[in-house]
């Protein structure tokens, strides 16, 4: 039941406002301490595949090595080697689910996060005229076991049709 996410129009924008700017536990390759962030536009977490981008003016940028931007990135001598390093922190994710809207699915939803010891961050819902409703959470993850974990989870609740990292929502982020 896992699907791509849909198209970016109907993602209301108070769902897309991370709480904090979270600073990436990450190593740079042949580097010593330099400045590092996560990418907004793909928000990786640990255990995604990760590639740096040097910035003119904030260090490094720390991109999922699938994002657009890396993948069409013109200047290819920017992009430098990284890779996770401590853990502990947590990263925004931005998920969608959709499902059939029904008495108790939000609650149900975010009972289930919270039994994971994971952290909503927003929440935000569009209704359709056919009873689905779309849901987007941004969720404080640890790492892509834990994700991949609570996904599956999900998917399993009653009326729950898909469930899916929502990268367009994630670009709405920054």
């Amino acid at each position: 039941k896992l699907s791509a996410s849909p198209d970016t129009e109907d993602i209301p924008q108070s769902v897309v406002r991370p709480l904090a700017d979270v600073e990436p536990a990450v190593q740079v390759m042949g580097v010593g301490d330099l400045l590092t962030r996560v990418a907004q536009c793909c928000n990786p977490v640990p255990g995604d595949e990760i590639m740096g981008f040097i910035t003119r003016t904030r260090g490094i940028t720390v991109h999922r090595k699938d994002c657009p931007n890396v993948l069409n990135e013109d200047e290819k001598e920017r992009l430098v080697k990284v890779e996770w390093g401590r853990t502990g922190h947590a990263y925004p994710v931005s998920v969608l689910i959709e499902a059939n809207d029904r008495v108790g699915l939000l609650r149900d939803i975010t009972a289930l996060v919270s039994d994971e010891k994971v952290n909503i961050a927003a929440v935000s819902s569009v209704d359709y005229d056919d009873g689905v409703t779309n849901i987007y959470l941004t969720l404080h993850i640890s790492d892509i076991r834990q994700l991949s974990r609570l996904l599956s989870k999900i998917d399993r609740i009653v009326g729950v049709l898909s469930v899916a990292r929502s990268a367009e929502a994630a670009k709405r982020e920054s």
